[in-house]
């Protein structure tokens, strides 16, 4: 009997560290005052912020490398891999910024909701809230078209300018060619999953949603339809994570079939998703989910989480903070995915509410075994 105990004392030291290790470990946290509008990642791991009336570029472990002013609000921002930061500001400004320096600046008719980068920094599309798209080159504005009343998203891909607005989904050649055009309704976002065109549709009322895959001739693949505001959605070209205030956190494979749908309570604000990971903000909450549709960590700040995403690094960003403007700041946490240690402490205090099912189970499980083994030796 001794010896069974014994083994039950081994199994819960080996099973309590597993457990732990599943549980995602915080690496760094980069606070600032005012608040973070947009929040983009290149290919290299670096961050680059819109972030209240400042530019901002953040290394991969979280080190501020500069902090430039813009002209207005940072509303929108594009980062490509050799660290040109675009930024489209609420004052009607796009502009681009490297090493905290403006490279190139325009100004355009209304706010600048949307702005995307080529890889090399040359190309730049900005969308407005007027509805007009602009692509420029090296800085100078090559053309312009105006496609509705509202442009909400545009995108680069390739040769081609993905642009979507309260009149349908548009598709340009760079040189400013029409493609392509459809109108399933307001297209609030543009993406691109392999060689799908993504375009997510939300009607005014914003009391139901679709997410709508095309080919890259314009081709309906398939449509998925969501009884609610579908806010937020993202892809890691293999997985398309969904969210919104319809109750669920859904993640689809390409053919659009529901790899699963965890339910949540609460409105999404942002979404993000890799490898079948996906993470969610909502209210002052961020969650994690594993592949199997489990969750497996959340946490409860001290402010409204409004962005999630995943960096090619391996972990995960959270940021949650305060727009008010009595009070505005945003704190950038990243989290890890693995057994890596915390490497900077927080600069915000956070509370964390929830446990990893994993450890709690485990640790049930070893408990009920030793208290088996005792008894029946007793």
């Amino acid at each position: 009997m001794k010896s069974k105990t014994f083994v039950a004392i081994a199994l819960i030291l080996l099973v309590i560290p597993y457990a732990f290790a599943l549980e995602p470990s915080h690496l760094w946290s980069y606070s600032d005052t005012c608040a973070v509008f947009s929040m983009a990642l290149n290919e290299n791991g670096a961050i680059g912020l819109a972030f209240g009336y400042y530019a901002e570029l953040l290394s991969p472990d979280g080190k501020l490398l500069w902090k430039a002013p813009t002209r207005g609000i940072a509303y929108s921002s594009a980062l490509s891999d050799n660290d040109i930061l675009l930024i489209g500001t609420e004052g009607r400004w796009v502009q681009a910024f490297k090493d905290g320096k403006v490279l190139w600046e325009r100004n355009l008719r209304e706010a600048v909701v949307s702005v995307s980068i080529s890889q090399n920094g040359s190309i730049a599309v900005a969308g407005d809230a007027s509805g007009w798209v602009y692509l420029f080159r090296n800085g100078k504005l090559a053309w312009e078209k105006r496609l509705g009343n509202y442009t909400w998203s545009v995108l680069l891909w390739g040769n081609k300018v993905l642009v979507g607005s309260d009149s349908g989904l548009w598709v340009f050649s760079a040189s400013g060619q029409p493609l392509w055009k459809t109108n399933p309704g307001p297209v609030r976002k543009v993406l691109v999953a392999r060689d799908e065109v993504l375009a997510l549709v939300v009607p005014q009322s914003e009391l139901w949603s679709e997410l709508i895959a095309f080919d890259e001739n314009g081709k309906v693949l398939w449509k998925k339809k969501f009884n609610g505001y579908a806010r937020a959605v993202d892809t890691d070209g293999n997985g398309i994570a969904v969210a919104g205030n319809f109750g669920n956190v859904t993640l689809l494979a390409l053919d659009g079939k529901a790899i699963y749908s965890v339910p949540l309570i609460g409105y999404a604000y942002d979404v993000g998703t890799r490898d079948n990971y996906t993470v969610v903000s909502y209210g002052k909450t961020a969650e994690l989910i594993a592949p199997n549709g489990t969750v497996v960590w959340f946490q409860r700040f001290n402010g409204t989480a409004y962005h999630v995403a995943f960096s090619p690094k391996g972990y995960f960003l959270t940021e949650y903070g305060s727009h008010d403007v009595q009070n505005c700041y945003s704190v950038i946490e990243a989290w890890s995915l693995g057994e890596a240690r915390p490497t900077v402490t927080s600069t915000e205090e956070t509370e964390t509410f929830g446990f990893n099912p994993y450890v709690g189970l485990s640790l049930l499980l070893a408990i009920l075994l030793l208290g088996v083994l005792l008894w029946r030796k007793r």
